[in-house]
This record gives structure tokens, sequence and C-alpha cells, in this order.
């Protein structure tokens, strides 16, 4: 970064919170404030212009400390965004029984990772730009390993993140534009903002395709599941979440969740899978492949079926009933070929049925 970069960086910070600029005397640019500040008419507030000077960076701190009592911003948070050209994630939690109790010995470690698994997510997304994946991608590695995780303040429920910005996490070429940190960051917030406002509350939600298509840019089966992730490993608490840069401060919240609205993030993620074809009622034949079971009279048996799924070969994993293991070893001694129809459920290399219908020796 630059003296001119961090000047550039003050004078956006201001501007986009509607502050004007008055007028451009030798060593200041003298700035008037928003009108939503309720200040003195006569309050003007002095930026240092003098970025070819030694004492630039001297000057802009006294400005930030100036816009940290102004705003109620930590100034580190502010030096993060205009010195180090940063963006910072807030997630402030909200629940007076973890306050009061004290938080468990692993609700920082938990949450630190479950915000990892989400902006990792959130990356891929950004560079495979499909609503579902299987794969990581290097730019979601790098673009996490430029994040910072700060540690907590004792007796706080905030934990901040700060993010690239204006680094590219994915190189430019003929046909496509780079991606930056700044454009993730800005995917991360915008479909958490879509879960909590348009999916967490809404009761057996089943979107129409018109929402779906008008809200394509913001459907990701991984980040949503994710998200969910992040929400039940802290028990479900009050949280904001809010992404602070040059630009205006952007909050997203969740309040008063339960388990109901868990679901109905999980609903939501299987509705996208329907449409993507990833969930679908099949009727599969095929021979058995693989056997697994540690109590044949119990009722967790499981077997692998290859068979071809819209004319591909593909595995199949089923897990069995007691009797239906029985018949399933006898097909598979036999070398008889099964048939299973059920729900399945598309994963990274196989399908897994998720609701059995009909399990079957099959003779032709």
């Amino acid at each position: 970064m630059t003296n001119q970069d961090i000047y550039n960086n003050i004078i956006n910070f201001l501007i986009n919170r509607n502050w004007k600029k008055e007028e451009v005397k030798t060593k200041y640019d003298v700035f008037i404030p928003p009108f939503e500040l309720n200040f003195n008419s006569t309050y003007k507030l002095y930026i240092y212009n003098k970025y070819d000077r030694n004492d630039f960076e001297e000057g802009i701190i006294k400005n930030l400390n100036i816009l940290s009592q102004i705003y109620e911003e930590y100034i580190d948070d502010l030096a993060s965004i205009i010195i180090e050209d940063k963006q910072i994630l807030s997630l402030h939690i909200e629940n007076d029984y973890i306050k009061n109790a004290h938080p468990s010995m692993s609700f920082f470690p938990n949450l630190i990772l479950k915000s990892k698994e989400l902006l990792q997510e959130v990356a891929n997304f950004s560079i495979i730009k499909q609503p579902h994946f299987f794969e990581n991608t290097e730019e979601a590695e790098r673009y996490l390993n430029l994040c910072n995780f700060f540690k907590n303040d004792k007796g706080s429920l905030i934990t901040k993140i700060q993010l690239p910005n204006n680094e590219e996490i994915k190189e430019g070429n003929l046909f496509e534009i780079g991606i930056t940190g700044s454009q993730i960051n800005k995917n991360l917030i915008e479909i958490t903002s879509f879960i909590n406002k348009d999916i967490i509350g809404n009761d057996n939600f089943k979107p129409e395709d018109d929402f779906l298509i008008l809200n394509k840019k913001l459907l990701s089966v991984n980040v949503t599941n994710k998200l969910k992730e992040l929400y039940t490993s802290i028990d479900l608490a009050d949280i904001d979440i809010t992404l602070k840069s040059t630009e205006k401060n952007i909050k997203t919240s969740v309040k008063d969740l339960n388990n109901e609205k868990i679901d109905n993030i999980k609903n939501f993620s299987r509705v996208v899978r329907e449409k993507m074809k990833e969930i679908s009622e099949n009727d599969v034949y095929g021979k058995i492949i693989q056997l697994s079971s540690r109590d044949v009279d119990g009722e967790k048996n499981t077997i692998k079926v290859e068979g071809l799924i819209k004319n591909i070969k593909s595995t199949i994993v089923v897990q069995l009933s007691s009797d239906d293991y029985k018949l399933a070893t006898d097909a598979h001694k036999a070398n008889q070929s099964v048939l299973i129809n059920g729900i399945l459920e598309k994963e990274k290399s196989q399908y897994k049925v998720i609701e059995l219908k009909k399990f079957e020796p099959f003779s032709k």
C-alpha cells in the first residue's frame, strides 16, 4: 500500500458515508458531515492530504481516531480497512445464557472452524459459479490463506475476520475477468442476507421456478449448508454478520433461531438439488459389489450396487433392513441382479438412497 492508496481509501470511506468535500486547502481536504449524523453546522473534518510527506501516516492515524469515535468502530478495524486495504467480517453473537454461563471451551474453536468452512465454500462458489459442486478449488485455498482470524477479546462474543480486498484470487485471461477478494466477500454477505431474509422464516417453503431463476446468483447448496452448520455451532444464538469496508457497512442478522428454521434451510437446499436433478426417484437395476454389516439382524446394513443411472455406470449405496439384507446376501452369492426403487441423492463419486421404496432380487 502506498500513501496515495491510503489517502484514496480514507476519501472513499468518507464519500461512501455521504460526507461532502467542501474545499481543498494546502495541507488538508475539508469535509462536512452528512445530515444523518446531526452534527453542529460548523463541524468540519480535516483530512491530511500530503501523502508524499513523512508525517502522512501520523496525520491519518489522527483522522482514524476521530472516525473511530464518530462511528463507534475499533481503530484497529479502521486501520485494517484504510491503511492495510482489507475488509472485516464481524460475527456478533447475542446470547445472554452464553454470556452469563461463559462459553464452553469448544465454542470459539467451533465457530472459527465453521467460519473457515463457510468462507471456503463462498470462494469455491465464486470461482465455479454452480449451485452445487463437490470439488475444492486452488483459488478458494488461496482466498482462505489470505484471511486472518483475530482472537476474541476477553468476555467478548464478537469474532472478527480480516478478509482480502483487492487481491486477485483468480487470475483473469482473454476470456474471463479476474476475481478479487472483495467480489467473494460481496457474495458472502449477499447469500447470507438472502438465506436470513427469504428462507429461514418461510416454513415449508417450496420455491417456484421463477423465484429460483430470479435468485440464481445467490443459489449455492454448499454455502447454504455451511451457513446452517455455522448457526448450529453457536447453539442457534442470535447473530449479526457485518461486512466492513470503505463502502458502507452491510449487516444481516438472524434472530430467534430454532430447529424448525434450521429445517427450512435443509429443505431449501434439497429443493435446489432436486431442480438440478441431483435428488430424484429412480429405478436402478444392477449387481451387488459390496456387502457391509456388523449385525445382520439389525437395521444398519449397507450394500453397494453397480448399475446404470442416466445411462452412466454408477455406484449406489443402500441401507437395508435385516430381511432385505438377507435377500441381498443371497442375490450376491447367486450373482443375481437386484432392483432398487427410491429417492437417490448424488454425492461426489456415487449415489446414496435416502428413501428406499422397493428392494428385490431381479430375474430377467
